[in-house]
């Protein structure tokens, strides 16, 4: 007998039909799909489902809790992009075959102009 139960479960039209895309390119039944799903994020479920039950208790300090979380993952976040932008910068600033160095220019510029069109005088 499998480990598996059945339910019946209500859900938005906007669900049903992102779960029904998912499952048609994934080959199995919307019903496999969802509940693999819901397998997969289990963790957060049991997170979620703990702290609403120690909120019950405490509200105040879940939702100090919850602050807290939050403003670390921004710290983390800016982190992260600052680093993004660092690593960006200094990817750009290296010369590449086929692409053009800094904008100076060549070490034998002596200040003179390139020749150009010649003008016909009328």
């Amino acid at each position: 007998m499998s480990d598996r139960i059945r339910l019946t479960i209500t859900v938005s039209r906007e669900a049903h039909e992102v779960f029904t895309r998912m499952s048609e390119a994934a080959g199995q039944s919307l019903g496999r799909v969802m509940g693999d799903w819901l397998d997969d994020t289990i963790e957060g479920a049991q997170f979620v489902s703990l702290k609403m039950q120690e909120a019950r208790k405490a509200p105040k300090v879940v939702m100090r809790e919850m602050h807290a979380m939050a403003q670390g993952l921004v710290a983390e976040l800016d982190a992260d992009a600052q680093a993004m932008r660092t690593r960006t910068a200094r990817e750009a600033a290296k010369p590449r075959p086929g692409r053009p160095g800094p904008a100076s220019p060549p070490s034998s510029n002596t200040g003179g102009k390139v020749p150009g069109k010649t003008r016909r005088r009328t």
